[in-house]
């Protein structure tokens, strides 16, 4: 270890509990679990965390009751059965030396039990968002009930080995829920004012902390913003976490941001357009408030010198790094061994929560094994058969493939028909508030070198020169062709064209984006022109924008487009243009209409993929395997995914 980290590696206690240093594991779905109750998938994601050296892990919420469930991959609180699951968790985890908390919550009105068809539960009968599910308006004695299930919970951690409990008062959750305006109208003592408001979050913390908070370390974790009108602000929640922390014996406070309304709970997750830990400053106003009770938070911190920086300024314990430990579990041993350049970044693409949204387990674009029920190590084991394998195409499925198959000991070369690796990902990176797709870029260049894979730029992949390259595989990664295609009266433009202009061409324009790919290419480039000055006009068939960008990143990027002017016109399809108007159709009622005049028009597609060399090299007897989007054109996730799965499996039993 060098003097780099010295903070970071600092031991702390936080009620009674030795920790080994200042970075823990913090609380999140993963729907790893199966009827609501823990796997061995659980057990194998955690204690990788751990063994990679995190000092504390917080194992995801337990919910205290029925109504909450939520998700059929959520954990219960209150089915016994869930006991033997989670002591499992909580050895593997203590015995890789690390300490282990759990959060407890209730989801309220936006955690329906959708497999028992039981109603959300919340303060008042007001949904979460519009058109959403209705909920229950608790009564006093379902409130009793509820209090008394935090405390069942609580009881069940411990009898599972939990060190530490965290009580959930942020994130739009049910205790927060009464802490909001915006979701409680109750006209009784438990609604109208602040005080009023904070009765029954506070009647809850008490509770747990009367019962349990003698035997384990009871803390909570809050909200520092809302980020949205007529909920709570910065102030209201300093003054709550104040009046939490006067508690006697709780123990620690863990400040979050946001709540579970759009676009605010897209923030909590903050993705490539936020800079770095963007809510510091909110998390370390909370410490005049709470005296010395541990200050815990997360969001988006990247690295461990991310993480020392905050910790040097002196307000803030323990850092949070959980979306950092997703795309590399080794990123402390890496890094306490001088060895960062190694460590797998996260270049926050939201692939993680997006499959969280989507109900499915929680896996990494990145590192593509998470949550896998087939373990696939890093690095992969060697292969007992090593070919002689040759990838064609170096974006990120080829540099992946390579990777892997040279890491399981195959010969690896790598051709590359441009003048640098990368395939479209440093013109994905040039973007507005795209720049982290460099460290991926970057990140993929250097490991295919240290995995000595011989790379030939400049190589054109002939069919001549394919039959004297002597490979045993061919890997095809030569991706899709995404060109402009053809609108009457335009010019249109590819996304690339666009973004490959001068800045300065598109002030002032008038611009009409034709998006019949919903994607982050289609939003790079309506938020990069508009940030150049450009008047932009998104247009599209569907009536769901972005649909093919993760929720939570869609939350804060239609934010971030509305901010700038851009103007959506959903089910709408582009038919001819003539002096810059565009003639549409509307396609839910079959009507037509004008929108312009423009002076530029971009069209994102989705793009055709790119079998040409496949079917030649089929027929010709070579043999091929395709990954990535030379398959079919998908996201930057099926490609790193593909490229691993392929790559894995060559000289290997099927």
């Amino acid at each position: 270890m060098t003097d780099k980290y010295a903070r970071v590696m600092t031991p702390m206690t936080i009620g009674g509990v030795e920790i080994r240093n200042r970075i823990f594991l913090p609380a999140h779905t993963t729907n790893f679990a199966r009827d609501f109750l823990p796997t061995q998938t659980h057990v194998a994601y955690l204690s990788a965390r751990a063994r990679a050296g995190v000092g504390l892990v917080f194992v995801e919420p337990l919910r205290v009751h029925p109504t909450s469930l939520g998700r059929a991959g959520g954990l219960s609180g209150s089915d016994p059965r869930a006991l033997d699951g989670l002591r499992r968790i909580v050895d593997a985890v203590r015995s890789e030396g690390a300490r282990i908390f759990v959060q407890i919550t209730h989801a309220g009105r936006h955690g329906p039990n959708e497999v028992d068809r039981l109603p959300a539960w919340g303060p008042s009968a007001v949904p979460w968002v519009a058109g959403g599910e209705v909920p229950h308006a608790m009564t006093r004695a379902e409130m009793i009930e509820v209090r008394d299930a935090y405390v069942q919970t609580a009881e069940m951690a411990i009898a599972a080995g939990f060190e530490g409990m965290e009580l959930h008062l942020g994130h739009g959750h049910l205790l927060h829920q009464f802490l909001s305006p915006a979701a409680n109208i109750r006209e009784d003592e438990y609604g109208g004012s602040l005080e009023n408001r904070m009765r029954f979050p506070l009647e809850v913390v008490q509770s747990v902390l009367d019962v349990v908070g003698s035997r384990v370390a009871v803390g909570v974790r809050t909200s520092v913003d809302d980020l949205m009108p007529g909920a709570v602000g910065p102030e209201d929640h300093r003054f709550i976490t104040r009046t939490v922390a006067a508690l006697p014996g709780l123990a620690f406070v863990n400040a979050s941001v946001a709540a579970y309304q759009w676009p605010s709970i897209g923030h909590h997750v903050a993705d490539m357009a936020h800079p770095a830990h963007p809510f510091r400053d909110l998390t370390e106003a909370l410490r005049a408030e709470i005296g010395d009770i541990p200050l815990l938070t997360a969001n988006r911190y990247r690295t461990l010198a991310e993480a020392e920086a905050t910790l040097a300024r002196g307000q803030i314990d323990m850092i949070g790094m959980n979306r950092a430990h997703m795309a590399d579990p080794d990123l402390i041993a890496k890094s306490l061994a001088g060895r960062e350049a190694d460590v797998r970044p996260c270049v926050a693409h939201n692939f993680c929560i997006g499959q969280i949204a989507a109900h499915q387990p929680i896996s990494c674009m990145m590192n593509p094994g998470v949550g896998k029920k087939t373990h696939w190590s890093d690095p992969p084991a060697k292969t007992h058969k090593p070919s002689r394998v040759l990838v064609i195409g170096g974006g990120p499925a080829g540099m992946e493939a390579a990777r892997i198959a040279a890491l399981s000991g195959h010969d690896v070369t790598l051709w590359e028909r441009g003048n640098r690796l990368g395939g479209k990902l440093p013109l994905c990176a040039s973007g507005y508030g795209r720049g982290d797709i460099r460290a991926m870029n970057i990140w993929l260049a250097e490991a295919v070198d240290r995995a000595k894979v011989r790379v030939e730029l400049n190589r054109e992949a002939s069919i001549d020169a394919l039959q004297h390259a002597d490979a045993e595989l061919i890997l095809l990664a030569t991706g899709a062709v995404h060109d402009a295609g053809q609108l009457p009266g335009a010019d249109l433009l590819s996304p690339q064209q666009a973004l490959e202009l001068p800045r300065e061409n598109w002030v002032g324009q008038r611009v009409a984006l034709w998006d019949e790919a919903g994607s982050w290419a289609s939003l790079s480039v309506a938020e990069t022109l508009a940030q150049a000055g450009a008047h932009v006009h998104i247009l599209q068939a569907s009536t769901a924008p972005l649909w093919a960008v993760s929720l939570y990143s869609r939350m804060t990027a239609l934010e971030r487009l509305a901010q700038l002017g851009v103007a959506r016109h959903l089910a709408v399809s582009p038919l001819s243009v003539k002096d810059g108007v565009l003639m549409c159709r509307n396609s839910l009622v079959q009507e037509d209409t004008t929108l312009g005049p423009f002076d530029r028009f971009v069209h994102s597609t989705i793009g055709v993929a790119a079998t040409a060399l496949q079917d030649e090299l089929e027929r010709k007897g070579f043999p091929v395997r395709t990954i990535g989007d030379a398959v079919a054109p998908r996201t930057l996730f099926d490609a790193m995914h593909d490229a691993q799965a392929v790559a894995r499996a060559i000289g290997r039993a099927a």
